[in-house]
């Protein structure tokens, strides 16, 4: 990281700052002190940061000042695709950035296409069925040739991340449950229904940097941790007020199985083409192999260890600093576009 940039190279930082629109934003929009220490970060490189916020007028922002390269952490405004809407228009300026390109986060944050991709190379994923309307949990009985789902099922809006839309409610263990959680997460969220067999093993995520990539030390999800009342999985409750009472790192697991956990993550991290940083959560199911249940190519970089920033967080585990994290990721994008520099 003693790489010396040539002189007058700009980095364009893209990010959306939280708005508080639903009390769930704060968990996917950036807060004032991670925008302030990436910012930071990347200045003591010797770069000339031009912050962007990512709203409406971002295109003509990144046209008008045409950064060398963006530092891109933009979740993106409205539903869709949104996390694909700064990518997109810095491919169409010819603009390099860090992280995955616009196809990739889209079917990332499109949980259904990204399990029919996994499922497409072999790599253990849950079974499931999408449900766009109330009337479609007939799907759970067997059609067009796939398996019928068996219960429980676990349910989660399709396009959400950092566990929103997910309750206590989510795993369903009849068909009464599943069409009142089905009609609820469509109601509150205007966006179909990602039903999947719960698998209910041990649960890890995994967080990788770099282009070959790096697996970091692995995190387990101790839920036998929780209170007794507690779900046992990552409803959005638990993640974001029961963190500390769960979260391991580095995991307390065995190396043949830590083998298997990081095999399948750099395949999944390979065959959905992400670059330079990615997150990806697994579970174990009854014969003890590694599901993959959500990968996130956009995770969230929280400065404050106390937060438990789950791709940090490993981070740190490895001895880096938030210095470092940054400039790991920033450097993988530069060799990648081929970016050249003085050492």
């Amino acid at each position: 990281m003693n790489t010396e940039i040539l002189k007058d190279f700009r980095i364009g930082f893209s990010f959306n700052s939280f708005n508080g629109e639903r009390k769930e934003d704060f968990a996917e929009y950036d807060e004032i002190p991670t925008i302030n220490a990436i910012k930071t970060s990347l200045e003591s490189f010797g770069f000339d940061v031009i912050p962007i916020e990512a709203d409406l007028d971002a295109f003509e922002k990144f046209r008008k000042e045409r950064p060398d390269l963006v530092f891109n952490i933009a979740e993106g405004i409205g539903r869709g695709a949104r996390e694909s809407q700064i990518p997109m228009m810095l491919e169409m300026l010819g603009i390099p950035f860090t992280g995955s390109d616009s196809t990739t986060l889209a079917i990332a944050l499109d949980k259904a296409r990204t399990k029919e991709i996994l499922s497409y190379y072999r790599i253990p994923t849950p079974r499931f069925r999408v449900f766009r309307d109330v009337k479609d949990t007939s799907k759970v009985s067997s059609i067009s040739g796939l398996p019928r789902l068996k219960y429980p099922i676990f349910l989660k809006p399709l396009r959400e991340g950092s566990s929103i839309g997910i309750s206590v409610r989510s795993l369903v263990s009849n068909e009464n449950e599943l069409k009142k959680e089905v009609k609820e997460i469509i109601d509150r969220y205007k966006q179909p229904v990602l039903a999947e067999e719960y698998v209910d093993g041990r649960e890890f995520t995994v967080a990788l940097i770099g282009n070959k990539p790096e697996v970091l030390p692995l995190i387990e999800l101790d839920f036998s941790l929780l209170p007794n009342n507690a779900p046992k999985f990552d409803c959005y409750e638990v993640k974001w007020y029961l963190d500390d009472d769960k979260i391991r790192c580095p995991a307390n697991i065995d190396a043949n199985l830590a083998k298997k956990i990081n095999k399948i993550a750099v395949k999944t991290f390979k065959v959905l083409d992400c670059r330079d940083l990615c997150r990806i959560d697994i579970r174990l199911d009854d014969n003890g192999v590694p599901n993959v249940l959500d990968v996130n190519p956009l995770p969230g970089l929280t400065p404050d260890p106390k937060e438990n920033s789950r791709f940090p967080k490993a981070c740190y585990t490895a001895g880096m600093s938030y210095r470092e994290i940054i400039g790991r990721i920033l450097f993988s994008a530069i060799e990648r576009y081929n970016i050249k520099v003085r050492v």
